[in-house]
């Protein structure tokens, strides 16, 4: 890995002295290859990177999600490792982000679990079986630091590619005209207030600048200045209604036969208000709304891409998209930023639901070849990648995604709390497929009230 001294980037930003605005950054390829890092993170990362900046993403009930995994004994889990699964989920690139200029992979485990043929694939989890065919076994690699960065330079994008990152977070190649477009949407055409400046970013910093743009679509300028935006954007969903997704999704969606699985839960809800208070579930609907924590951000992007998330974090995904692939290491390395999949392993019950494919395991030339490997025993019970939690067992799920074991009082004390007579409960059962877990998944990611407006106003809306 490289070193703590060596982990900081240096960018050129052209700023509006006068409006206290960045215009735009100018950058090489290290910080864009680890701007672009970011749309492979499980979005379980980012909300446990955010946490540990003592901040929270603000946007949908995901903090909530993460921080019921947290306080989860683990006797309702499979196993200690399905939590850390569920809390330090791993990323299909991982292998590639850890040569990045600024590594956010090192606060991970190193290791990866071997097949019996050692040469064969590497394993981020210890499940039962090799896609070859053998059993994992109690053999350990790991990682140690990078042989050499890569030959030719560069990690998503060609090393001698630079850009202009605008202060919403759009990349584009370097252009004079371009330039001077932004500085007359800023209306700074004389240039007097125009200033270039040179930033200095880090681990924290970038980290910083990655949160402000899961808020604000100003990050840079909030960034340099330290001073708020204010935003145009709005966080919340249509009440009842979930955006446009992908026109290809019935061709991306996965050819299994477990497609035609189905959740039934037990939904309680106010009746006078149509709102819906918890959720009477079994594990399979917590291993579903748990596994949204493994989801990479550019599957979010990609899967909704009208999502109203404040912020501008999703320009990321748009410029990937829209930049010509000379720029680029490759069409698969486009296709791993624009179209990420699952780390190995981590699929479990969400294929079912979540039309999102689970990555092959890196090979072993591949991995020799970018870096050291260090093999030992190391015992342990192999993850059996069927589900997360434990079961038979029932859970309470609250409207805005806490969850915890059932409890009849609780739920009797969450309405009391509320002030609903007795007789203004109803109970009403719900199927969930492949469509409702989508649903959910979009709610889960901007609303405050995910059962409600995943369930109850969609229905409204569908019968009127």
């Amino acid at each position: 890995m490289a070193n703590e001294a060596s982990q900081s980037l240096s960018l050129k930003v052209l700023v509006d002295e006068e409006k206290n605005r960045v215009v735009f950054a100018e950058s090489d390829n290290d910080f864009v290859d680890v701007l672009f890092s970011f749309m492979t993170m499980p979005v379980g990362n980012i909300i446990r990177l955010t946490h540990e900046q003592a901040s929270k993403w603000e946007s949908g009930c995901l903090n909530n999600l993460y921080e019921s995994i947290e306080n989860l004994e683990v006797k309702h889990l499979q196993s200690v490792q399905c939590k850390d699964m569920l809390l330090h989920p791993r990323s299909a690139a991982e292998i590639y982000c850890r040569n990045l200029k600024l590594d956010f992979v090192n606060c991970t485990t190193n290791g990866y679990y071997a097949c019996g043929a050692l040469k064969c694939t590497f394993h981020p989890y210890q499940t039962a079986c090799c896609r070859c065919g053998r059993c994992i076994n109690d053999q350990m690699v790991k990682l140690g630091n990078p042989l050499s960065v890569p030959p030719v330079g560069g990690i998503f994008v060609k090393p001698t590619s630079r850009f202009m990152i605008t202060d919403d977070f759009q990349v584009l190649p370097l252009s004079t005209m371009t330039c001077l477009t932004l500085l007359t949407e800023l209306g700074a055409e004389d240039g007097t207030t125009i200033k270039e400046r040179c930033i200095n970013l880090g681990k924290d910093e970038v980290l910083k600048l990655i949160n402000c743009s899961l808020t604000s679509m100003a990050p840079f300028s909030e960034t340099v200045f330290k001073s708020p935006i204010i935003s145009k954007t709005s966080s919340a969903i249509r009440r009842g209604e979930c955006s446009p997704r992908s026109t290809n999704q019935s061709e991306r969606a996965m050819k299994s036969t477990k497609r035609d699985a189905k959740i039934t839960l037990k939904l309680i809800i106010n009746k006078s208000t149509n709102r819906a208070l918890y959720v009477e579930a079994r594990e399979d609907f917590v291993d579903l709304i748990s596994s949204f924590l493994t989801i990479p951000l550019g599957y979010v992007f990609k899967e909704f891409p009208c999502l109203s998330l404040r912020g501008c974090l999703a320009n990321v995904h748009k410029s990937i998209q829209d930049l010509d692939v000379e720029f680029l290491k490759s069409e698969e390395m486009k296709a791993t930023l624009v179209n990420p999949k699952l780390a190995p392993g981590l699929g479990y019950n969400k294929r079912q639901f979540i039309p999102i494919e689970e990555a092959l395991d890196p090979s072993w030339s591949t991995v020799s070849s970018l870096f050291r490997m260090d093999y030992y025993y190391h015992p342990g019970v192999a993850i059996t990648g069927e589900r997360f939690m434990k079961g038979p067992s029932m859970f309470m799920v609250t409207d805005n995604l806490t969850i915890t074991p059932l409890s009849p009082i609780s739920g009797f004390s969450l309405i009391n709390k509320l002030n609903i007579p007795i007789r203004d409960i109803v109970e009403q059962e719900v199927t969930i497929g492949e469509e409702e877990a989508l649903r959910l998944l979009e709610a889960a990611l901007v609303s405050k009230c995910v059962l409600t407006d995943a369930f109850i106003l969609k229905e409204a809306k569908e019968e009127q």
